[in-house]
């Protein structure tokens, strides 16, 4: 009979028995420090914003072309007689130093030598109409003296038409000479400029006709870029220098004329460019840097510090965040022209920051010496 009252009372002993322990633990225990963890603000880097002169440079492309092409044509008929060796496509050419071909020339100057004859014959035929003038005048002065009235028929009696007439006749002489010596001239053709033969449809013994085309030249003494650039930029109308490059060649060159159309398959502005270069190749592919509008003592910044909504993170004194918004003025490909937002004590960061909260905190990790360092001025660009 003890023995189940032991048994059912053991359960409850041993539930006394624990929270009575649990109290004093609780009461005589030490306790556990709390752990406070600490985030350290995120560094970044930071340039002053300073001011500068500054020209945007406006970036272009385009492709090499000869100052000009010229389409050589026969201005007589005849056989090409002679062909220079050194007469091909790809050649190089020199004004008033060599003679891309010959025509025959032998019909020419028999023409030339065919004039020179009527000339003589005309020139007699004046001669001798001049003495017959000048009896005709002696015979006239002897009728005036007379009853004769024959006033009316001076001119003939004095024979001026017949003088006119041979007067004539030794104009149209000379003129037939001067036409035979250029038909003589025109049997030798001669480079018409310093360049380059783009093409050539000549060979001794081929017959041309007036009027074919037999080479083309293309005038390399200058060559021409139609230089084209994005919409968005303007070249400034007063300065005229440009940089033309060429693989890793580098040419100076001037801006010669605003072509005044969109290029019409994409949309962009076109300016003629001009420049000289030794061994240049036609049809190169060409970039360019053209003067876009200079700007003095303007606040210029690395284009790569701009964020959405042209704004700009400034890192305030307190080293927090502070989000500005610019107003820019122009920018290229590496740099920004602000005209508002912005004053040159301002340490603009760099650093790219995941999710920027205006007013958290930062660190400066270090602090560029100034934005210009970035930024070649106009004289380091042209050297």
């Amino acid at each position: 009979m003890k023995f189940l009252k032991l048994k059912n009372i053991l359960p409850w002993l041993i539930v006394l028995v624990g929270c009575t322990v649990t109290v004093l633990m609780i009461a005589f225990g030490e306790e556990e420090p709390m752990i406070i963890s600490s985030v350290r603000p995120m560094a970044v880097e930071t340039i002053s914003a300073k001011k500068a002169d500054y020209r945007i440079q406006v970036p272009a492309w385009g492709f090499i072309e000869p100052r000009e092409s010229i389409d050589i044509r026969a201005e007589i008929s005849g056989k090409i007689k002679a062909v220079p060796n050194k007469i091909f496509a790809g050649a190089e050419v020199k004004k008033h130093g060599d003679t891309l071909f010959v025509i025959d020339d032998r019909s020419y100057r028999n023409k030339l030598d065919e004039a020179v004859a009527a000339k003589k014959l005309a020139q007699q035929a004046l001669e001798i109409e001049k003495g017959r003038q000048a009896i005709a005048q002696a015979e006239w002065e002897m009728l005036e003296k007379s009853k004769w009235q024959g006033n009316k028929n001076k001119s003939l009696a004095l024979r001026k038409p017949q003088l006119s007439e041979r007067e004539a006749a030794m104009q149209i002489a000379s003129v037939n000479i001067a036409q035979a010596r250029l038909d003589v001239e025109r049997a030798y053709i001669n480079a018409p400029c310093t360049g380059v033969i783009i093409s050539e449809n000549i060979a001794e013994g081929k017959i041309l006709d007036t009027g074919d085309i037999a080479i083309r030249v293309g005038c390399t003494d200058y060559y021409h870029i139609t230089a084209m650039f994005p919409p968005e930029y303007s070249i400034d109308p007063d300065y005229q220098k440009v940089i033309v490059n060429i693989g890793s060649v580098r040419y100076e060159g001037v801006i010669k004329a605003m072509i005044p159309q969109i290029n019409s398959e994409i949309r962009h502005k076109q300016v003629l460019v001009e420049f000289k270069g030794n061994e240049v190749i036609l049809g190169s592919y060409a970039m360019m840097v053209l003067p876009g509008f200079h700007f003095k003592n303007a606040l210029v910044l690395p284009k790569k510090v701009l964020r959405s909504g042209n704004t700009v993170w400034i890192l305030t004194g307190n080293n927090t965040l502070d989000i500005r918004t610019v107003k820019i003025l122009a920018k290229d490909t590496d740099n920004a022209v602000i005209g508002e937002g912005i004053t040159e004590s301002d340490r603009v960061i760099l650093t790219h920051i995941a999710s920027p909260l205006s007013g958290m905190n930062l660190s400066m990790l270090s602090q560029q010496p100034e934005s210009r360092q970035n930024i070649k001025h106009e004289g380091e660009r042209n050297k």
